[in-house]
């Protein structure tokens, strides 16, 4: 997928950055250049081992990102751009996403955390659900694919 960034000058949805370039947090909508959504990102700094695709969990009091397992809680996003823990980037937050699976997934189905960072599925076998997250199309075998986000979130056990 590519963006064109709507509101902020300047912002490089797929890139990342070896400065901090943006204040951590500062958010932005860009246009899909393919299908015309919109999408909406946040900026915080990169994590190790981050690929294009990859869910993270979003610790947006310290802008401090971390690959998405079983056992987070909090705001989640998507990585826009492979990163590594001294870069800063783009976390898509809103709208057509595209995220990687563990496996197979039905098209509208809820999406779970794994032990696999940064890896979602749409089985559940004892991880957190991702609330605001499903699959978007049918998918055999594990992929990075089309995904729908609002504001996607892990509540952990109790939350249910």
């Amino acid at each position: 997928m590519s963006w064109n960034v709507i509101d902020l000058p300047g912002a490089r949805i797929e890139e990342f950055d070896t400065t901090k370039v943006f204040n951590i947090g500062q958010t932005c909508k860009a246009r899909n250049t393919a299908n015309g959504y919109i999408g909406e990102f946040v900026y915080m700094q990169g994590v190790a081992s981050c690929v294009v695709g990859a869910w993270a969990c979003l610790n947006y009091d310290t802008g401090i990102v971390n690959l998405l397992i079983d056992t987070d809680v909090g705001g989640v996003g998507i990585a826009m751009s492979a990163s590594v823990a001294s870069t800063f980037g783009w976390f898509q937050i809103r709208g057509k996403a595209a995220g990687s699976l563990a496996a197979s997934c039905a098209d509208n189905a809820e999406l779970y955390t794994t032990s696999v960072a940064g890896v979602v599925d749409d089985a559940l076998t004892g991880q957190f659900q991702v609330f605001g997250a499903r699959c978007a199309e049918t998918v055999t075998g594990a992929a990075v694919a089309e995904v729908e986000i609002h504001y996607p979130q892990v509540a952990g056990p109790d939350a249910a």
